[in-house]
């Protein structure tokens, strides 16, 4: 018989890269368990059965709170004691703070890191330009020398750490003073159709935190007098609805056919911000869009400029607003534009991590078929 299996990921609360690679590790191990803090099972609950999630304690008090974040202090401990000593392979998808579980010594733990906890290592960034009142930030730089001590101790834990980019890899390289392979996360390539039509908005959509600089895509489309439609929620959206202007409508959590008819409508995907890798601009690519970003992060693994879109290098409203009329004077090939995101398709990332788990002597048994 296979023996056993677990995947954890933080929280399953919001969308985004981290859930999207959970998710596929709880498809490629269909018999695992999955633990984490909060699952809402009315966004998650059609992509993982719930029956397998085993959140903690407190979603039986507070539910699936979008103020999970508040929380930050409890998560380490949390992590720090949940036992999957019963798994023979365990993995994770960490955010900040699933290296820290518990394993036997002979079972193969495997960490897919989307990057080392950014509260710990990135915080100034983090709350940079944030509405966070001056005593969350007081609290938060307080733990900070802390949270970075207990991050390294918990990165020593897994057997074997993936990274989401070559960003990744050498933040972890500096940071943690180990090695990663690089596996980029899955992007559903197949479930975006190319498209022809263009209403000429420009797009981003991602969780609204400061350091995501939607900021700058905000000011930038106001200058320029172009419409820009926000997707997504999060700490920065009030700061973000008051600075903007009457050409950029934020709409909140869409659903995905939602996400994926704005994809196939608009006329450029933005990225003003760093990104770890980034999915939904590879996303963009694949309906044959161009994407516009700051020259750094997982956008230069992703978009190579003058074929799939065009870089800037300065993170300010200026400096988008130039890229924005060089990406409207190029002639795309819209279909080159999807053949390049499918690179990044889901099938590529599960026969990647297929790979590896069976190179590093995990059962096959505990895998679903190719």
């Amino acid at each position: 018989m296979p023996g056993r299996s677990a995947v954890v990921h933080d929280f399953f609360v919001a969308e985004g890269g981290g859930e999207a690679v959970a998710v596929e590790l709880a498809r490629l191990l269909p018999s695992a368990s999955v633990h984490t803090s909060f699952f809402d099972a009315g966004r998650y609950g059609s992509r993982i059965d719930p029956a397998r999630v085993h959140p903690w304690p407190l979603q039986r008090v507070l539910g699936p709170t979008r103020r999970f974040r508040s929380l930050l202090p409890l998560y380490p401990a949390w992590f720090s004691v949940l036992d999957l000593r019963g798994a023979d392979l365990v993995v994770g998808s960490s955010v900040a703070f699933t290296n820290a579980v518990r394993t036997r010594p002979d079972a193969l733990h495997v960490s897919y890191v989307h990057t080392p906890m950014r509260y710990a290592w990135e915080l100034d960034a983090y709350l940079a330009g944030s509405g966070a009142s001056a005593i969350a930030r007081a609290g938060a730089r307080s733990i900070r020398p802390a949270l970075r001590r207990w991050d390294r101790w918990a990165a020593s834990r897994p057997d074997v750490l993936v990274a989401n980019s070559a960003t990744v890899r050498e933040r972890i390289r500096r940071l943690w003073g180990r090695d990663a392979e690089v596996i980029h996360p899955p992007v559903d390539v197949a479930g975006i159709a190319l498209s022809a039509r263009d209403d000429g908005f420009l797009l981003v959509a991602a969780r609204l935190l400061a350091y995501r600089r939607i900021d700058v895509a905000v000011a930038a489309a106001g200058a320029l007098g172009r419409d820009l439609v926000v997707v997504g929620d999060g700490p920065e959206a009030a700061r973000l609805r008051a600075a903007a202007g009457p050409t950029v409508r934020f709409l909140g959590t869409v659903d995905r056919p939602t996400l994926v008819d704005l994809f196939g409508r608009c006329h450029a995907y933005l990225v003003p911000g760093i990104e770890d890798f980034g999915i939904a601009p590879v996303e963009a690519m694949a309906a044959g869009r161009p994407v516009v970003a700051f020259r750094r992060g997982g956008a230069t693994e992703t978009i190579v400029d003058g074929v799939t879109g065009v870089f800037f290098d300065e993170a300010t409203p200026d400096a988008l607003a130039e890229a924005i009329a060089r990406v409207d004077a190029l002639a795309l090939d819209r279909a080159a534009v999807r053949a390049h995101a499918e690179r990044f398709a889901t099938p590529v990332f599960r026969a990647r991590m297929r790979e590896l788990l069976l190179r590093n002597g995990a059962d096959p048994g505990l895998m679903a078929p190719d």
